[in-house]
């Protein structure tokens, strides 16, 4: 396979931070073959979040896709389309088709691995999944204080009506082509709603 990203611009005031689920509905709404398509990646809309769990857009506000090049045609009808996220509407914009690059150190805002809720289990099974795609470079979580303990930061996304439980995630010194292996196949489920779907951090 050889996969792409689009980039849409995003055109709208506000969504909600956990859009995940809206946005895969929403999507799926506009062209039913996002449904059925197993190689795609919906990596979710960027914004500056807020207290009340709002996403706020601006002009470098993205959704991006990821899929492989020969879905492209089941994509392209979702250009200035309006999408009602959660009680929100936005407009894409036409995307920018790109390949995708390595980089050395990847970031994802959420990882959620089935049954895995504690943050040492967790770990253990996302360098698990490391593994198995023969990747040797470390998964690291993000810790902040809690009275004594120092702990890692989960987060949820709502899926209908069940709270899902993750944990944003960095892996870093990668190799260029496990770089590029993980940005193509994420880690863990729900990538379709945002999950799992990993970008380039500077070190």
């Amino acid at each position: 396979m050889s996969f792409i990203e689009l980039k849409f611009q995003v055109m709208g005031k506000r969504i909600p931070a956990d859009h995940g689920y809206f946005l895969y509905s929403a999507l799926s709404g506009v062209e039913r073959k996002i449904h059925d398509l197993e190689n795609i990646a919906i990596c979710g809309i960027s914004g500056m979040p807020d207290a009340s769990r709002n996403l706020h857009l601006n002009s470098a506000s993205k959704l991006r896709i990821r899929i492989d090049h020969s879905d492209l045609p089941a994509l392209m009808p979702l250009a200035g389309k309006t999408l009602q996220i959660g009680g929100e509407k936005i407009t894409l914009g036409i995307p920018a088709v790109s390949l995708l690059k390595p980089h050395r150190h990847l970031y994802s805002r959420l990882v959620t691995v089935k049954g895995c809720l504690e943050e040492k289990e967790f770990l253990e099974a996302v360098q698990r999944k490391l593994g198995e795609l023969e990747i040797t470079a470390e998964a690291l979580l993000f810790h902040k204080e809690n009275g004594n303990e120092n702990r890692g930061i989960r987060k949820t996304v709502r899926v209908k009506d069940k709270e899902i439980v993750g944990f944003p995630v960095l892996i870093h010194d990668l190799e260029p082509v496990d770089s590029l292996l993980l940005q193509q196949v994420g880690l863990g489920g729900r990538r379709k709603m945002g999950c799992g779907s990993f970008v380039g951090v500077r070190g």
